[in-house]
């Protein structure tokens, strides 16, 4: 279809990603012939190219498409410190949020990332076209993404990345659960030829002194069956090692004031407040052969292993939670998570005599979230029977996804068109799989009639920070869904391009939705277009949400309690309210303008709207008293709001040539995005957490950069503003209440290319900024404990980062 795409590049906006790689990585079998209006001006005008793939953020945005799509290229994601993905996307697309919360628990681990201001659940990530796992982990802090449990960008190298594509549109009918705020598809490198093949070293360290990183990437591509551009088949490897040390931002960071008796003139309690330690070890084998000239078989195979060190609250020397014969001094519980991804896919493809184009793969998925407890003591344990281990293993969640999919596309003359309509359709099976493993029993041990001496209450039980999972509370859950869906795109003339979409999906638990979307986009003039999307979507209740349950160690009325999250079919939820989930239920819209006067200058405004109906949320923290439990409040989740999402997309590029002096890329991006809550049917859902949904990210977000290449050196440079958050507090009067100003941040990169080589260094805040400070009256931050910062920052706050980066081409 190499033709074809060349005419009409607007079907991949809505044809299902899956099949958009395979026809993209299938010109073998591109059909030659041409259409029949293809050499008009104005159509060669309208239809010069399906995305725009420039180096860093040079047109990243898909003029001609008919909804919007960023397109970033592995020299995008590079241009900043950033080693993991998540951070490098958040540095360069407004419309996405990646902040970095800590004494999070396992969400310092697994970190969410928001599209337009939705939950992070709510966008579907795509490698290469397939569906790609969910995390097992649920956000249950009082941070953005609360109750999600997310893709984990961060589990897929860098190294591996050919581009990616961000569709910022609703787009369920064609990719099924998840896709209401939109779809990101990272597209994996191909090919095994020389020149392709690189390898980084990098390094940097914060400008206060901690948080140094260094580590090890590169791809490198084999041919197989032959040599050069005659071999069948190619292999490609890339991998990822990075290590990174903890950050600390607290207001007290000296540990001499721990000491048993020690003056501590501020009286703020020493604490370690930042991003953990972590150790990442990534590796993406992708391939592809040639088995005919018609028939290819394909697929890559990840493994991601991620080691890090978090770091709960200080237990002071004299807390009724410490051990003085084992911690005289008191003691830092951490958090040691092993997360650990597995991804493989496995498919063939072809193009068969009568031009269809077929695609059939299987692909599997998991992440296993290892909780394991360093530095700590279970203090009930100690008392009861005189002994008490420091290193606790508490237990593993565990999420696995199949799916075999089957699509198929053609192209078809209808005699009262003048264009052939594409036809693709398709067919999935999906199972999925959600499993809790108990902790070691010391882990969990709790005796309620071993009391702190005067007192009533029994010694904390568990392992401090996190107790270990009960046997009662594992167990495997399972469901299965099935889905079928048609798209049908073509050129009604030679300015007037439509689409529709239609997918229909059962569940075994959550019943069956079904969903359709309409696309049309309209060339005014040789310069100036409209595009416009109508949809419906749905997101299914993930077995996370339907199944976690545990006991954490969370803040309640400013002292630490064991709070637990309860399951929809638990007795304890039950009898709070609690009911089946149901699936979310979207409605979108999105209109956008597209112009472009002249070659080296684009711009582009998209409007949307989207509005969601049966939103699951997670309940407050709800006081309870269960016999023989030290759990003091309990929380789960509920179909309980429906929400509106209101915003716009603007991006504008500029290139020029400045003859002697190399070439300058300059672009300018934003997004203003509001959600508003309309209507709360359930009681345990108040202000905060309302504010966690409207206000925790930035209304408004924009990214200016510059990029001038000079013979063999090029300058980057990266401004971003980034609005202000509201943390919001349960009281009405609003005296709880917190807003966090808006902030610029600039980051700076140089490099040098000799010969083979490149030489980067750069600054990441090179200002040095900071969020505002909490406040005493914000009872959701803790800056009494000196915690400064709030976890809502949408930009952390570590401050300025430096990095060197050397990359070797070959």
């Amino acid at each position: 279809m190499k033709e074809r795409l060349k005419r009409r590049p607007l079907a991949l906006a809505v044809l299902p990603l899956c099949c958009m790689n395979a026809l993209a990585a299938s010109a073998a079998w591109a059909d030659d012939k041409p259409a029949a209006d293809a050499a008009s001006p104005d159509k060669a005008r309208q239809l010069q190219q399906i995305v725009v793939t420039g180096t860093r953020a040079t047109d990243r945005t898909a003029s001609e498409s008919l909804a919007p799509i960023d397109v970033l290229t592995p020299a995008d994601l590079t241009a900043t410190g950033s080693t993991d993905l998540a951070s490098a996307l958040s540095s360069l697309l407004p419309s996405l949020d990646f902040p970095r919360p800590a004494i999070n628990d396992g969400n310092d681990a697994i970190r969410p990332a928001s599209l337009r201001g939705l939950s992070p659940d709510q966008v579907l990530v795509l490698v290469d076209g397939k569906r790609y796992h969910t995390t097992s982990l649920v956000n249950y802090n009082s941070s953005v993404g609360r109750g999600s449990a997310p893709v984990d960008l961060n589990s897929i190298p860098i190294a591996a990345i050919d581009h990616i594509e961000v569709l910022r549109d609703g787009a369920a009918a064609q990719y099924g659960s998840d896709a209401i705020a939109g779809v990101i598809n990272v597209v994996l490198k191909r090919g095994g030829q020389p020149g392709n093949n690189s390898v980084t070293a990098s390094g940097g360290v914060m400008d206060k002194g901690d948080g140094a990183q260094n580590g090890v990437q590169g791809s490198v591509g084999i041919p197989l069956g032959g040599t050069g551009s005659n071999a069948p088949g190619w292999a490609r490897l890339a991998w990822n090692y990075q290590n990174a040390m903890n950050t600390n931002r607290a207001e007290n960071k000296d540990k001499s004031t721990t000491l048993a008796g020690a003056p501590n003139p501020s009286g703020i309690p020493y604490e370690r407040y930042g991003d953990p330690a972590v150790k990442t070890y990534q590796v993406l084998l992708n391939f592809g052969y040639n088995i005919t000239p018609n028939i290819e078989l394909y697929g890559y195979l990840n493994g991601s292993k991620r080691d890090v060190t978090s770091n709960g609250y200080y237990r002071a020397y004299n807390s009724a939670r410490n051990v003085p014969a084992i911690y005289p001094n008191g003691f830092l519980p951490q958090i040691v998570n092993h997360s650990n991804d597995l991804a493989a896919v496995l498919g063939v493809r072809g193009k068969t005599d009568g031009g269809w184009h077929w695609d059939f793969s299987a692909d599997h998925g998991e992440n296993n979230l290892v909780f394991d407890i360093a530095n700590s003591v279970n203090t009930n344990l100690y008392y009861t029977l005189g002994h008490s281990p420091t290193y606790f293993h508490a237990g593993t969640f565990r999420n696995k996804q199949s799916v075999a999919n089957l699509d198929l596309s053609k192209d078809f003359g209808v005699g009262f068109l003048p264009n052939p309509v594409t036809v693709a359709f398709g067919g999935e099976y999906r199972k999925e799989t959600y499993v809790i493993d108990a902790g070691d029993p010391d882990s969990y041990f709790f005796n309620p009639a071993t009391l702190i001496p005067g007192t009533t209450t029994p010694y904390a039980g568990g392992s401090q920070v996190y107790p270990g999972l009960t046997p009662e509370v594992a167990g495997s859950f399972g469901r299965h869904s099935e889905a079928a869906y048609l798209d049908l795109e073509t050129d009604l003339s030679s300015k007037l391009s439509a689409g529709v979409a239609a997918r229909y999906e059962h569940y075994s638990d959550a019943g069956s939705t079904r969903s359709g979307k309409i696309s049309a986009r309209y060339q005014f003039t040789d310069t100036f277009a409209l595009r416009g999307t109508v949809s419906n979507g749905f997101r299914a209740p993930s077995l996370a949400q339907q199944n976690y349950e545990s006991v954490v160690t969370l803040i309640q009325n400013g002292q630490l309690a064991q709070i637990g999250t309860y399951r929809t079919s638990d007795p304890v939820a039950i009898a709070l309210g609690a009911k089946p989930l149901k699936p979310e239920k979207s409605t979108n819209y999105g209109l956008g303008a597209v112009w472009q006067p002249f070659d080296s200058f684009s711009t582009t405004l998209d409007l949307y709207q989207i509005r969601i109906g049966n939103a699951i949320l997670y309940s407050d923290q709800i006081a309870v008293s269960i016999p023989n439990s030290q759990v003091t409040g309990a929380q789960f989740f509920v179909n309980g709001a429906t929400t509106r999402t209101r915003g716009a997309d603007l991006i504008a590029n500029y290139r020029l040539d400045l003859n002697a002096w190399g070439k300058l890329t300059l672009t300018a991006s934003g997004n203003y995005n509001q959600t508003k809550v309309l209507s709360i049917s359930t009681p345990a859902f108040g202000r905060a957490s309302e504010g966690l949904l409207t206000s925790s990210t930035p209304r408004t977000k924009y990214v200016f950069s510059g990029d001038w290449a000079f013979h063999d050196f090029n300058l980057h440079a990266n401004l971003t503003r980034y609005g202000s958050v509201i943390r919001r507090g349960d009281m009405d009067d609003g005296s709880q209440d917190q807003k966090f100003a808006a902030r610029w941040l600039l980051d700076m990169s140089a490099s040098y290319n000799l010969q083979d080589w490149s030489f980067t260094v750069g600054a990441d805040n090179l200002t040095n900024q900071y969020p505002t400070k909490a406040s005493l009256a914000n009872v959701y931050e803790d800056r009494a404990d000196g915690l400064q910062y709030s976890s809502l920052s949408p930009f952390g706050f570590n401050g300025r980062y430096w990095y060197g980066k050397v990359t070797y081409r070959f």
